[in-house]
């Protein structure tokens, strides 16, 4: 008994001992994924930066073609302008003319000169139904350009509200002096203006008179220069 008592609790003891080898814990050791997976992240993350950064940066160069094309095409425009005023000026049987049958280019606007004896509101409503004003002379050039190409009285878009108010253009600007003298009478029933032989009159707005009409030029077009 006591032989096998003492063979059983030896067995016994070696089972146990083995046991607990074996449930021993091993440390804990980080998984191989964990750094793929980070590196996976930082190179989603700077891609979608460089996405972002190229984004911004495609959309700053449309812009910058956006506004260099259109300057380009301001000036080849006004290249157009040029070269039409000099065919005009110079040149016999060219195609080039912005303006409507019986409008005179000039500048960037079309005048037309038209024999109707109108009173000044007459003639008023005569241009803008041609989708024009009566001519506003502004500068020496304007001056020196309508004085070159009619003789006759007619009326410009000059006038005034009051007889002592001030004398104002149809865009709303005031006559410059240094441009030229209003010229008249003294009168003050006499609320608008004409044009004669390179100066300007005062007259009543009830008179008749010719007219000058202005309007915007249409775009030179390219081929018209060929």
């Amino acid at each position: 008994m006591q032989d096998e008592d003492g063979y059983i609790t030896l067995n016994f003891k070696s089972r146990a001992s083995a046991g607990t080898s074996r449930l021993t814990v091993k440390p804990a050791v980080s998984p191989a994924w964990r750094p793929v997976a980070l590196s996976l992240l930082f190179l989603c993350l700077g891609m979608a930066v460089g996405l972002v950064t190229l984004g911004i940066m495609l959309f700053i160069q449309q812009d910058y073609l956006h506004i260099e094309n259109g300057n380009l095409s301001e000036i080849l425009q006004q290249v157009a302008k040029n070269f039409c005023n000099e065919l005009i000026q110079k040149t016999v049987g060219h195609k080039c003319n912005p303006c409507d049958t019986n409008w005179r280019y000039h500048g960037d606007r079309c005048y037309g000169f038209f024999r109707h004896n109108l009173t000044w509101a007459e003639s008023k409503e005569y241009c803008a139904e041609r989708n024009a004003t009566l001519v506003m002379i502004l500068n020496k050039d304007i001056l020196d350009f309508v004085k070159g190409r009619t003789s006759f009285i007619r009326w410009i878009g000059l006038s005034r509200q009051k007889s002592d108010g001030i004398w104002i253009w149809e865009d709303g600007s005031a006559l410059s002096k240094n441009v030229f003298e209003l010229l008249g009478n003294g009168r003050n029933d006499q609320q608008c203006a004409y044009f004669h032989k390179g100066k300007i009159y005062t007259s009543l707005c009830e008179d008749t008179h010719y007219l000058i009409c202005e309007q915007k030029a249409n775009p030179v077009r390219i081929d018209q220069l060929i």
